[in-house]
């Protein structure tokens, strides 16, 4: 099958492209920004994800892809295009819709034939129907082409496995043949049917896929990730009330876990959920509700209680020190581990507090980088220099670089000996500990 990836250098367009290649299809991936489309040809990706390298290179030797700024050429020439642009938050909270209605314009002059149009981008369910709006003015829907959804589920840090391995393969459309098409698309993933290096590890079991309507294929991906929000705020909050009476949250965790209808996963007490997708899901239910002149009061408390988790971090480093002008080390920029993305991440919010606050702050990633032009905040290539002469070391990331730190090595480096582990990674029961203040959450 012929495929375009339009937005195929981002996070979701790049893994959907490769993906889409592995499988079989003569893939051409487009994108606005030229040093990507430059690089992927030369098998430097734009992201640090695990896995990947090793695919780009595999593909662009093996598989049918190429990348290219010509996405009129891309829509042209394919049978099935897919879109995966951007669509970031604005800063008064509505979604930035520009890149899709830039695509939008070049559907309308580019249409030459049927075309299978299936979007990955996470968009409002009033957006898709302005596209379908647009088109209709030129195209018959049906015959000149279809819309359908297709969400993606992917983790950051386990995106490629995630492609590969997916719980669901959920269809969003309105015509049988639309769902058949994209189907027949998914075939070789589902018979398990890919060319990959042998490095990545493919499902042996069935995929189930799920057929419904537009509408409620996007209410799939908002609610799957509202829900994730919810549990992350809600063991927050429930390992700020063990805090305070005594309770041990890895129990309690444990102890909810058993039970089937909870489980354990996203149950770990943290700074917060951060990257591109789980507050902007929700930003955008809010802004759905605001629109229909609905309720979104759930929806809101989660947001509120997300960001409350960085000022109460921010209060704990305050109770410890807070001499202006001391030095806190932040360890850990990304948003989460195995990957180099910092939309949304705790850290930054937490930096941009400390240095309001007038504290000077150093920070270290393993593979994230934050530049930010103040004479008060330093990044660090080595994480034992970020820790010179620190008054606070703070856990962000739980990168397996921060489980076994040397701590006889940091206490002769830091200026005090308080470390706050926001993350819970670090065994409480190393001896080399003793001479040290170690915050947790929950305990």
């Amino acid at each position: 099958m012929k495929v375009s990836v339009i937005g195929g250098a981002g996070y979701v367009g790049l893994i959907t492209a490769l993906g889409s290649s592995s499988m079989g299809h003569d893939v051409i991936s487009t994108d606005i920004d030229e040093k990507k489309v430059k690089n992927l040809n030369n098998n430097i990706p734009p992201i640090y994800e695990e896995s990947l390298d090793s695919l780009l290179k595999f593909c662009n030797l093996n598989n049918k892809i190429s990348f290219t700024t010509d996405t009129v050429r891309a829509i042209q020439n394919s049978e099935l295009i897919i879109i995966s642009v951007g669509t970031p938050t604005k800063s008064n909270g509505e979604i930035d819709l520009s890149q899709i209605e830039n695509v939008t314009s070049k559907l309308l002059s580019n249409i030459n034939g049927y075309k299978l149009i299936v979007i990955k981008s996470t968009l409002p369910i009033t957006a898709v129907n302005i596209i379908k709006e647009q088109l209709s003015k030129k195209y018959k829907q049906g015959r000149d082409y279809d819309i359908v959804s297709n969400p993606e589920f992917l983790r950051e840090g386990r995106a490629v496995f995630d492609f590969y391995n997916p719980d669901r393969i959920v269809i969003g459309g309105e015509t049988e043949k639309s769902i058949e098409i994209l189907k027949n698309f998914y075939s070789p993933l589902i018979k398990n049917k890919v060319n990959v290096p042998d490095e990545i590890k493919v499902h042996k079991d069935d995929i189930p896929i799920i057929e419904t309507n537009l509408p409620s294929a996007q209410m799939i991906k908002y609610g799957s990730n509202a829900f994730l929000a919810n549990k992350v705020s809600f063991i927050n909050e429930i390992a700020q009330i063990c805090e305070t009476v005594g309770a041990n949250i890895n129990d309690v965790v444990y102890g909810m876990g058993i039970d089937p209808r909870i489980g354990s996963n996203y149950m770990q007490p943290g700074p917060g959920f951060g990257g591109p997708c789980l507050e902007k899901d929700l930003m955008a239910l809010v802004e759905l509700g605001n629109f229909y002149d609905l309720e979104s009061t759930f929806m809101k408390a989660i947001l509120k209680r997300n960001e409350r988790q960085v000022e109460l971090i921010l209060d704990k480093i305050i109770s410890e020190i807070n001499q202006t002008g001391s030095l806190i080390t932040i360890l850990g920029l990304s948003f989460k581990a195995n990957t180099d993305d910092v939309r949304n991440s705790a850290s930054v919010k937490l930096i941009k507090l400390l240095l309001k606050k007038g504290y000077k702050v150093n920070s270290y990633d393993p593979k994230a980088k934050y530049s930010l032009k103040n004479e008060n905040y330093l990044q660090f290539d080595d994480l034992y220099s970020s820790l010179n002469k620190s008054n606070c070391a703070v856990i962000m990331t739980e990168w397996d670089d921060f489980k076994n730190l040397d701590f006889i090595k940091i206490s002769k480096l830091m200026s005090s000996n308080i470390i706050l582990d926001m993350r819970n990674i670090i065994d409480k029961g190393n001896k080399n500990l003793s001479d040290f203040k170690l915050y947790s959450l929950g305990s």
